[in-house]
C-alpha cells in the first residue's frame, strides 16, 4: 500500500513539473469539444498520455478512467481517475490556477487523492496534515465565501430555485475555474461552501478523498446526462443552512442517497 501511495505522488509531482515546463514555452494548440466555453490543448492530451502509460507499466492490472476519452478496465479492485488538466481555460489564458487531479478508489471508493496545484508547486493529498483546527460547528453561511459560476447559477435558475438569495446568505462570493484546487481550498477557509452542478467524477474524486482527511465533506447527486451536482463543505450546520436554497429535485437526489454517490461502476 505504501508503495501504491508513494508512486502516485512521485508521478503527480514528475507530470507537473515536465507540464509547468511545456506552459513556459506558450506553445500548445486548442480544440473545442462541445463549444467554445468547453476547449481541450494538445498538452492536456500527452498529460493523461503521460500518466496512464506510466500508471500502466507499474500496475497493468489497474483500471483507468481519464477526461480525454481514457478508459481502460483491469482485474483489479483499483481504479485510477484522472483529471489531466483541471482548468484548461486558466491553463491557455493565464499560466496559473489550474492542476492534476488523480484519485485512487478501491471498489469504488476514494482511497487516495492527489491535487497539485502545478504553478504553485503545492501538492493537496489525502492523509497529510490540516493547516487549521476542524471545522468549528457554529460555522455559519454570513462569516464564509460562497464559491459558484455562471453555469451553476443559470441552472438553479432555470430549475426554478434563486442562486441569488444564495449568495446572500454569505459574505462574498468567488469562482476559480479549477474545480480540484477550489474544493480544496474549502478545508482552509474560516467558513466556506462550494457548489457545482455540472462536475464529472474527475473532478471531484481526489478531492473527496482529501477533504474526508480534513474534517470536511462533499455531498454529491447524480445527474441524467452523467454529471454530478456537487456541493462541498466544513459543516453540516452550514450545509443545513444553505440546502433549502438548492432546487427542489436535487434536494430530493441529495436526502435519497445521503449525498454519497460512490461505490459507482459508471464513470
Amino acid at each position: 500500500m505504501t508503495d501504491l501511495y508513494s508512486f502516485a505522488k512521485k508521478l503527480v509531482l514528475c507530470c507537473g513539473e515536465q507540464l509547468r515546463e511545456k506552459r513556459r514555452q506558450h506553445n500548445f494548440s486548442i480544440q473545442e469539444k462541445t463549444g467554445h466555453s468547453d476547449i481541450v490543448t494538445d498538452h492536456d492530451i500527452w498529460a493523461q498520455r503521460y500518466l496512464c502509460e506510466q500508471i500502466s507499466k507499474q500496475y497493468p492490472e489497474h483500471s483507468i478512467v481519464g477526461e480525454e476519452n481514457m478508459c481502460r478496465e483491469g482485474t483489479s479492485c483499483w481504479k485510477w481517475v484522472i483529471d489531466p488538466i483541471d482548468g484548461t481555460t486558466n491553463y491557455c489564458q493565464f499560466g496559473r490556477d489550474y492542476a492534476i487531479s488523480v484519485a485512487l478508489l478501491h471498489n469504488g471508493n476514494p482511497m487516495y487523492g492527489y491535487i497539485l496545484d502545478v504553478e504553485n508547486g503545492r501538492l493537496y493529498e489525502s492523509g497529510d496534515s490540516p493547516q487549521n483546527h476542524a471545522p468549528d460547528d457554529e460555522e455559519t453561511a454570513k462569516e464564509g465565501i460562497l464559491h459558484i459560476g455562471f453555469k451553476t447559477m443559470r441552472d438553479f435558475a432555470r430549475q426554478g430555485s434563486d442562486p441569488f438569495a444564495l449568495a446572500e446568505q454569505f459574505r462574498g462570493v468567488r469562482y476559480l475555474g479549477c474545480a480540484s484546487l477550489e474544493l480544496c481550498g474549502i478545508a482552509e477557509e474560516q467558513s466556506g461552501l462550494y457548489v457545482n452542478s455540472h462536475l464529472k467524477l474527475w473532478d471531484f474524486a481526489a478531492a473527496q478523498a482529501i477533504l474526508l482527511g480534513r474534517g470536511c465533506r462533499i455531498a454529491a447527486a447524480a445527474l441524467p446526462d452523467k454529471s454530478y451536482f456537487v456541493c462541498a463543505y466544513r459543516t453540516e450546520a452550514l450545509y443545513n443552512q444553505c440546502l433549502p436554497f438548492f432546487p427542489e429535485e436535487i434536494r430530493r437526489k441529495l436526502n435519497e442517497n445521503g449525498g454519497n454517490v460512490f461505490h459507482v461502476t459508471n464513470m
